[in-house]
């Protein structure tokens, strides 16, 4: 019995940054979908199974805290690492009550992707 690839979702509106994280999760592996805004992304959270999904906390319209929390209610296993430009965020309590610790946040730009990788891969074991 074939396994199927685990589903993956890049929120980001840079889309340099968005493509780099496509290009590595569908090498190792990964279905891959992407959105530039929050709107969209919980869109494709709506119509598509997400496992994980790597999110931006500054962003035009719905910003990636308030995703995450509609995301979760839509999909009660998705899970989540902030991958974001602000070097001083901290998750608030509704963030962190989705496993969104400090050692899920991830400061912009990582330059080792296997970092993001690990990140994703450590989510399952705090279960």
């Amino acid at each position: 019995m074939a396994v199927e690839p685990k589903t993956f979702l890049i929120l980001d509106d840079e889309e340099s940054i968005r493509q780099s994280i496509v290009a590595y999760m569908e090498d190792e592996g990964y279905v891959v979908y992407q959105a530039g805004s929050g709107e969209q992304a919980l869109e494709i959270v709506k119509n598509n199974h997400i496992d994980e999904a790597v999110v931006d906390i500054r962003l035009p319209g719905i910003d990636g805290n308030t995703f995450m929390i509609e995301a979760r209610k839509i999909l009660p296993d998705i899970k989540f690492v902030v991958h974001t430009g602000s070097a001083d965020y901290i998750p608030p309590d509704s963030v962190k009550d989705l496993g969104v610790i400090s050692s899920k946040v991830l400061i912009k730009p990582v330059n080792d992707l296997k970092v993001l990788r690990e990140a994703l891969k450590e989510q399952y074991k705090d279960e």
